[in-house]
């Protein structure tokens, strides 16, 4: 739905400095800040996606990579234990940093 109406608001100069910065720490503008705080929708923010966005990415691409191998009849069998441990790693740091709101 397109943006029309518009709500001017005064606050003070801490106030906007704080508002600021917390906008900044969500990776929101300040309008989306505002209205996601004041509709009551949480705010998360995971410093640390990039990083595990970048190791799923190497274990997709290692398990693609097995999976040519099998299917060119190279290897017969694969122990994906390693692969099973670190996904849970993963997955639980995920859950752990979904915890945390600004």
């Amino acid at each position: 739905m397109r943006k029309t109406d518009r709500i001017e608001i005064r606050v003070t100069p801490e106030e906007k400095m704080l508002i600021t910065t917390k906008s900044k720490q969500a990776n929101k503008s300040i309008s989306e800040y505002i209205i996601k705080s004041s509709i009551g929708k949480e705010i998360i923010v995971i410093n640390e996606l990039p990083e595990m966005i970048t190791e799923l990415r190497r274990i997709g691409n290692n398990i693609n990579q097995l999976t040519r191998l099998a299917n060119s009849r190279i290897i017969t069998c694969v122990d994906l234990e390693d692969t099973k441990k670190e996904l849970q790693k993963l997955w639980q740091s995920l859950n752990l940093l979904t915890t945390k709101s600004v």
